[in-house]
């Protein structure tokens, strides 16, 4: 926890100054900036992302949910005029090598200003997308003999936080329901990482309502260890029957066999418990970092989170190298992975790229 509380700090001291530069930008094409005091605005900006992630619990719930919402865009707003700023510096450069100077003057407004809005556009447009769930269907076909078809609903990273509360979980609740599913399943980073200000906000309660005849399961990610205390969440889950399988396995039905992996960021040794082939086994990770492993371990079906598949243009870029599958469904050998790219997000309330998911999953035999 002092770990990350540092990186907030340290973000916060980043953003300022990243700020004063952003701010001396945008003054060139955005006649409202010319006065000096409006540079205070890019600098106290930051540490309205800063204060909700540092000390939330301090804080009237509705200011910590305020200040979250406005961090939040004033984090991505930042991220996207870095980009900005770099290209505005480069062009700069080039005039000032090329003594091309009163070009640069005539043309840096424009640029200001576009981009200004470009950005804005981007946000409003990803706000959107983040708010508006879909669903992904996925039949996976087995020669295992099963009962009767099975659908699974697995829904990853929901993050009940500061942003995320009430009426997000009980949204939830009811998209889940919609589904009939047999069995539900949770990818972990169910809470945010302040677990207290979740028992404040109550926003767990509406997880009860949650209908799954075959039960509902779920894995740590590595934001449910952010709140430090996991045995309070896993009380507090317990109350809404949802189970959690810690490096351990149930059989659910006569011929389905779930297995649930600890954090591998919190517990990476964990080795993956062998599968029995009488049953159709599926591992649930929530980071994709053990895909090649379950598939040589001969299960089944893989279900993982995590990733939020970048959850804004440039970042998929980044997580399409770090793992085997950042988002979709691919086989690996006989066995069916799938990642999701969640239901939920991290700190800014915008996704560009795909849209939050849950993942219908039906499973047939072909025997």
């Amino acid at each position: 926890m002092k770990n990350r509380f540092s990186f907030f700090i340290y973000l916060g001291i980043f953003g300022i100054l990243l700020g004063i530069g952003e701010f001396f930008m945008y003054r060139q094409g955005l006649p409202v900036l010319s006065s000096s005091w409006t540079v205070s605005i890019f600098v106290l900006l930051p540490f309205t992302f800063v204060i909700p992630n540092t000390i939330p619990n301090k804080l009237p719930p509705a200011v910590s949910r305020f200040l979250s919402f406005l961090g939040g865009y004033w984090f991505i707003f930042s991220y996207y005029s870095l980009f900005l700023l770099i290209l505005y510096a480069l062009f700069y450069g080039i005039s000032q090598l090329t003594q091309q100077q009163l070009v640069w003057q005539q043309y840096s407004d424009i640029f200001a200003a576009g981009g200004f809005v470009l950005i804005l556009l981007t946000i409003l447009i990803g706000s959107y997308n983040a708010f508006h769930p879909v669903y992904r269907k996925i039949e996976v076909l087995t020669d295992k003999k099963l009962l009767k078809d099975i659908t699974i609903a697995f829904a990853s990273d929901i993050h009940l936080g500061t942003i995320l509360g009430r009426s997000y979980s009980q949204r939830l609740s009811k998209n889940l329901n919609a589904i009939r599913a047999d069995l539900v399943l949770l990818g972990g980073d169910i809470i945010d990482g302040n677990l207290e200000f979740v028992l404040k906000d109550k926003s767990y309660e509406n997880l009860k309502s949650i209908n799954a005849p075959l039960g509902k399961y779920a894995v740590y990610g590595n934001h449910d260890y952010y709140g430090e205390n996991i045995q309070k969440e896993q009380e507090i889950l317990a109350s809404c029957d949802i189970t959690f399988l810690k490096d351990e396995s149930i059989i659910v039905t006569d011929k389905i066999c779930i297995t649930g992996l600890d954090d591998f960021l919190y517990n990476p040794r964990n080795k993956i418990p062998v599968p029995r082939n009488e049953f159709f086994n599926i591992l649930v990770d929530h980071e994709p970092w053990r895909i090649k492993e379950a598939a040589k371990s001969g299960y089944d079906l893989y279900l993982a989170g995590h990733t939020h598949a970048g959850q804004f243009y440039p970042n998929s870029l980044v997580t399409r190298k770090i793992y085997d599958l950042d988002y979709g469904s691919k086989y690996f050998n006989q066995m069916l992975a799938v990642v999701s790219n969640g239901y939920g997000f991290w700190g800014i309330p915008v996704r560009v790229g795909p849209a939050p998911e849950i993942v219908i999953i039906s499973i047939k035999s072909t025997n």
